[in-house]
C-alpha cells in the first residue's frame, strides 16, 4: 500500500494553512439582501449606511461576494408589479478565501485481502507499534517501494505494555479492513491460510481432514525450522493437552498421553501428566513443595493437602520417641526428637488455602504404595542437624562390600526383643575403647569360645570372681581365695620352677579433632578463585569458646583442634571485609 506524502515540511504546512482557511470562512460568512443588479460572485463592493459596519474601518467595510441568487419578476400580462431583489453571501475581502472540500471521501466496502511485505533476507519486519507493512494483489509492481505505509495489526487485547503479540510474517496473507470504510484508515484483522501457508502441522505430523480434533497455537523458529506450540486434543476419549518446543524436546503433556496424531490416529503412552526434556529440569518452592501419591479424586481438597503425610509422621514420631526412651532407661543412649517435632511443626503450619502467610521452606514426599530410590552411580544424602530413619517393621541395610558407621559423638544400638548379632563370616572381629573400658554384661551366661586357636586374656592384673566371692587373681603371682574348699584335679602335678609368658597389647593413638574454613566471594571457582583474604571471622563452639582471627591468603580460617567433637558456629563478620569485597 503506497504512502502518498506532502513531499517537504514547507509543503505540508501550505496545505494544512489551506485546509484551515476553509474551515474558517463557514464561521466568517455574512449573508444579506439588496435590489443591486451589479453584485456576481468574485466581485467585491463596500458597505456604507450601515447601523453596525459603519463604525468600522473602510477594510472591514469591504467585502467578497461568495454567491448570489436573484429573484425578479415583470409585470406582462399582469396586474401585479414588477421587481428585483437578491440574496447574497460574502467575507470580509481582507479573509483569504479557500473554497470548502465538497468532493466526498471515496469510501472502500468490504475487507481486502494482502500480502505482508518486507525488505529482502527479513523475515519479520515491524515497527516500535507492532505495525506491518503490505501489498495489495490489485497493486502494481513486485518490488518494496519506499515510504509504504505501516499497518496497525489487530490483536485479541492491547494494553499500555501487556496484551498479544501474533506479528504476521513476510508472504503471509493477511485481511484488511478500513475503518469507516475510509481508505486512508486500513487495518490488518487477521491472518488466512493458502496453498503457500498451509494451516499448522502439530508435532510436525500430517495436518487436515484427518486432525480435524486438534486446536491450538504453533510459531515458527525466526529463520529457523524449530518451533514452540500450545495443543489442544479433543478427540473422543483421549483429550489432552501439550505446550512444548523443539529445544531439547522439552514438553509438558496432560491426560491422554500419545504420540503425534496422524491422519486422526494415534499411539497410547499413558495417562496423567508428563514433564520430560533432554536438558535439565529444576522444581523450585520458597514457601514448600509437596510430592505425594495419595489421589484427591476430580481435583479436590486443597493445594497442600497432606493429612495422610501427618498422620505417618505421627507414628513415625511416636515409634521414635517410645523406642528411643525405652534404650535410654536400659542404660543405652537417649534419641534428639528435636529434629523430627520441628519437621511435624513446620508440616503441620502450612499456611492454609485462605491465607497468604508465608510457609516454611520444606520439601515433604509420600506416597501410599512406596517410595523407591535408584542409581547405578553414587548416592548421597546429608544433614546439616540430624538424620532420622525409622521404620515399623524392619530397617535393613545392605552393603556389597564394606559398611561403615562412624559417629563423633557415641554409637549405640538397642534391641528391645530377638537380641543383637554381630558376625564376621570371615575375617577378625575387633572390639575397642580406646580411652576407656569395656563392660560385657549378661542376665544369664557369658560364653567365649575359640574353635581353634587360643582364648588369651591379658591386662596389668586378670581378677575371675565367683559370687560367693571366690576368686583368682592374676598379675605379680597368683592368687586364689575362696572361703570354700579349693579342689585341683589333675593325673599329674608338676611344680617345677618359675616361667611367664607374653601377650601383643595395641597402642592406642590420641588424635584430636579438627577443622578449618574456607571463606570466599560469589563467583568462586577452581578456575576463577576469588578466596576472601583477610576477612574477620567467628567460631563459636558447643564448650562455649569462641575463636577470632582473619583468613589467611587462601581464604582459611586457622585450625581450631578439640579432643571431643563439637558443633560450631562460623560467621563472617563484615567489619572485617576489604575493600571491593561482597
Amino acid at each position: 500500500l503506497d504512502h502518498y506524502s506532502h513531499g517537504t515540511f514547507a509543503d505540508g504546512e501550505h496545505l494544512v494553512r489551506q485546509r484551515l482557511e476553509a474551515i474558517e470562512v463557514q464561521g466568517k460568512t455574512f449573508t444579506g439582501h439588496s435590489n443591486c443588479r451589479a453584485m456576481y460572485p468574485g466581485h467585491t463592493f463596500e458597505l456604507t449606511q450601515h447601523f453596525d459596519h459603519d463604525r468600522g474601518s473602510a477594510e472591514d467595510r469591504r467585502f467578497l461576494l461568495l454567491s448570489v441568487r436573484h429573484e425578479g419578476c415583470n409585470n406582462y400580462l399582469s396586474d401585479e408589479d414588477a421587481g428585483y431583489t437578491n440574496e447574497f453571501e460574502c467575507i470580509r475581502h481582507k479573509i483569504p478565501y479557500r473554497h470548502p472540500i465538497t468532493v466526498p471521501r471515496p469510501l472502500i466496502h468490504g475487507p481486502h485481502t494482502a500480502i505482508v511485505v518486507g525488505p529482502q533476507g527479513e523475515e519479520v519486519f515491524t515497527d516500535e507499534l507492532a505495525r506491518i507493512q503490505i501489498r495489495f494483489h490489485w497493486q502494481r509492481g513486485d518490488s518494496l517501494p519506499q515510504g509504504t505505509t505501516w499497518l496497525r495489526v489487530a490483536m485479541p487485547s492491547a494494553g499500555s505494555g501487556f496484551g498479544h503479540q501474533f506479528l504476521p510474517r513476510i508472504g503471509q496473507e493477511v485481511l484488511v479492513t478500513f475503518v469507516a470504510g475510509d481508505i486512508d484508515r486500513p487495518l490488518v484483522t487477521s491472518v488466512v491460510y493458502n496453498n503457500h501457508n498451509l494451516p499448522p502441522r502439530f508435532s510436525k505430523a500430517s495436518g487436515l481432514p484427518g486432525n480435524r480434533t486438534l486446536s491450538g497455537i504453533r510459531t515458527q523458529e525466526h529463520k529457523g525450522d524449530g518451533f514452540n506450540e500450545l495443543l489442544f486434543d479433543d478427540t473422543p476419549g483421549s483429550l489432552r493437552a501439550r505446550m512444548g518446543t523443539t529445544h531439547q524436546a522439552t514438553a509438558l503433556n496432560l491426560g491422554k498421553l500419545t504420540d503425534p496424531r496422524t491422519d486422526g490416529t494415534a499411539q497410547p503412552r499413558g495417562n496423567g501428566a508428563e514433564l520430560r526434556t533432554d536438558a535439565a529440569i529444576a522444581l523450585r518452592a520458597a514457601q514448600g513443595m509437596l510430592l505425594t501419591t495419595y489421589a484427591r479424586t476430580d481435583a479436590k481438597g486443597s493445594q497442600l493437602d497432606r493429612e495422610e503425610l501427618l498422620k505417618l509422621l505421627a507414628e513415625c514420631g511416636e515409634l521414635f520417641k517410645s523406642l528411643g526412651e525405652t534404650a535410654a532407661a536400659r542404660g543405652g543412649q537417649a534419641v534428639d526428637v528435636k529434629g523430627i517435632e520441628a519437621l511435624r511443626q513446620s508440616l503441620d503450619q502450612w499456611p492454609a488455602p485462605e491465607s497468604n502467610s508465608l510457609g516454611d521452606p520444606v520439601l515433604a514426599m509420600t506416597a501410599a504404595a512406596g517410595i523407591t530410590s535408584a542409581t547405578p552411580r553414587s548416592q548421597v544424602h546429608y544433614a546439616g542437624e540430624n538424620h532420622d530413619t525409622t521404620a515399623q517393621d524392619n530397617l535393613q541395610l545392605t552393603s556389597g562390600a564394606a559398611l561403615h558407621l562412624q559417629a563423633g559423638k557415641g554409637l549405640s544400638a538397642f534391641a528391645q526383643d530377638a537380641g543383637i548379632s554381630a558376625i564376621a563370616n570371615r575375617g577378625k572381629v575387633l572390639v575397642q575403647a580406646q580411652e576407656d573400658d569395656i563392660a560385657l554384661n549378661a542376665q544369664k551366661n557369658l560364653h567365649v569360645s575359640a574353635v581353634e586357636g587360643e582364648v588369651v586374656i591379658t591386662a596389668p592384673t586378670i581378677r575371675l570372681v565367683a559370687d560367693d566371692g571366690s576368686y583368682i587373681k592374676i598379675g605379680g603371682g597368683v592368687e586364689i581365695g575362696s572361703q570354700g574348699k579349693v579342689t585341683v584335679h589333675a593325673s599329674e602335678h608338676d611344680w617345677i620352677g618359675p616361667k611367664t609368658d607374653s601377650a601383643s597389647i595395641p597402642s592406642f593413638g590420641r588424635d584430636p579433632a579438627a577443622q578449618q574454613v574456607t571463606f570466599h566471594y560469589p563467583g568462586h571457582s577452581e578456575a576463577s578463585p576469588r578466596a576472601a583474604a583477610d576477612h574477620s571471622y567467628e567460631i563459636k563452639l558447643e564448650d562455649g569458646s569462641t575463636v577470632k582471627g582473619l583468613t589467611d591468603a587462601g581464604g582459611l580460617t586457622e585450625r581450631v583442634e578439640r579432643e571431643m567433637m563439637h558443633q560450631a558456629q562460623v560467621s563472617a563478620l563484615r567489619s572485617g571485609a576489604p575493600k571491593g569485597g561482597a
